[in-house]
């Protein structure tokens, strides 16, 4: 498929922050795709450069990508990197590199005629027909609702960056409907108890204490009042990177207290003993390996331990975490690697070795639904997308519900 045009723009994100917008043309087809991107990102991640740099090194490359005829999301991506030439996508950046990629997709999914986690499927299982027993069903991810923001993603608040809220039920609706009424009722705990309703950069509540287990608390208060203690399980986004202190070697889980390793090990056995914490992200800083595979053996049984700053997507540094035996599943944030076919390498890799995938959004975000799909695509394991709140957190969760109810009826009819 030959690309007609490209129009790259600037859009400004759910934070007012500068993105990127592509809109890529081929005959009568014609699509759409932005990208979002993360306060708190792993320091191995690909490369993000400034929106305008980004707009100007566009326009140089623009010409040899209109002169290609590409067959395949793979030949498309690796000409990209090509042309980028470098490991962590510093010379084109991989906001640029991510947005065509994407673009890309849709687009070949629109010339033939397929719902776009359809082509994604089958463009996956190409390069990886020994998964396609394990790829090729119609199941729903469960779904991470961040309900309660802190570390990074909130002005204030405890240092535990997410609390989320997991019903543990692969049924999109029921799922949704679930964590709409505990949203609800959490809103009015908040607004009997604190007196005012704030949001966090991902569409959860603000939570005025820096104590760490305060949150859990009201969870499970809630779930008890609503009986729904056996429908839903909570989890944690530690983001433990943002709270370590190089210097002295301490991790500030409360501010002005400094815990070693084992002390903030200790910490979180308490937390997950207390409230059944269904899994567990970055529990510690992402060079710690060491304390990843203490406690991956200690409770990796009944909690899952997930990795994102430690692996951020990258297929090889998956590979390491699984000869270490640091982590039980994976964060997948195309931002992350910089292209579709990479997110396929990793999630490939993932799939054969037993780690379970969990495809995420960003912090800041656009009104894009593409990771729906592409999580649905590789029967990811988990989609976190945010609070059941904001237009760009809702349409990730739509989506998927979109798929279940009108697509696969009539995919599975005939």
């Amino acid at each position: 498929m030959r690309i007609d045009n490209i129009i790259l723009r600037k859009i400004y994100d759910s934070r007012q922050e500068e993105t990127l917008e592509a809109e890529m043309k081929n005959g009568d087809f014609a699509v759409v795709s932005s990208i979002p991107h993360g306060k708190s990102r792993g320091e191995k991640e690909a490369v993000i450069l400034p929106i305008n740099e980004v707009l100007v090194k566009f326009e140089k490359i623009k010409s040899e990508i209109l002169a290609k005829d590409f067959i395949s999301q793979k030949h498309f991506d690796y000409f990209l990197k090509e042309l980028d030439n470098t490991k962590n996508k510093q010379n084109l950046g991989g906001n640029l590199m991510l947005v065509l990629s994407q673009s890309f997709a849709k687009l070949m999914a629109k010339f033939k005629r397929q719902p776009l986690w359809r082509y994604l499927r089958d463009e996956f299982l190409i390069v990886n027909p020994g998964l396609e027993e394990k790829i090729s069903v119609y199941k729903p991810p469960l779904f991470f609702f961040n309900l309660i923001n802190g570390g990074k993603h909130a002005p204030y608040g405890p240092n535990i960056q997410e609390y989320l809220v997991v019903p543990q039920i692969n049924d999109a609706i029921q799922s949704i409907e679930i964590a709409q009424q505990f949203f609800q009722e959490l809103k009015i705990y908040f607004l009997e108890k604190y007196n005012k309703i704030k949001y966090g950069d991902e569409g959860g509540l603000l939570i005025p204490t820096d104590d760490y287990e305060e949150p859990l608390g009201i969870y499970q208060q809630i779930s008890r009042k609503l009986n729904l203690q056996y429908k839903l399980r909570f989890s944690l986004d530690a983001a433990a990177s943002s709270f370590y202190n190089q210097k002295d070697k301490k991790y500030y889980l409360l501010r002005g207290k400094g815990l070693d390793a084992s002390a903030l090990l200790d910490a979180y056995l308490h937390l997950i003993n207390n409230y059944q914490i269904f899994s567990l992200e970055d529990p510690f800083e992402e060079n710690d390996f060491n304390s990843f595979f203490r406690i991956n053996n200690t409770i990796g049984k009944k909690t899952l331990i997930i990795g994102d700053d430690v692996t951020v997507s990258q297929v090889d540094m998956l590979a390491q975490a699984i000869e270490d035996n640091i982590i039980g599943g994976i964060i997948l944030k195309p931002t992350q690697v910089g292209t579709i076919s990479e997110i396929f390498e990793t999630a490939a890799l993932a799939w054969r070795e037993g780690i379970k995938i969990i495809m995420s959004h960003r912090s800041a975000e656009t009104q894009d639904n593409f990771i729906a799909d592409l999580c649905f695509a590789l029967n990811c394991f988990g989609l976190k997308a945010g609070a059941l709140n904001f237009p760009e957190r809702m349409v990730k969760y739509e989506r998927i519900k979109q798929i279940m109810s009108e697509e696969i009826p009539n995919l599975t009819k005939y």
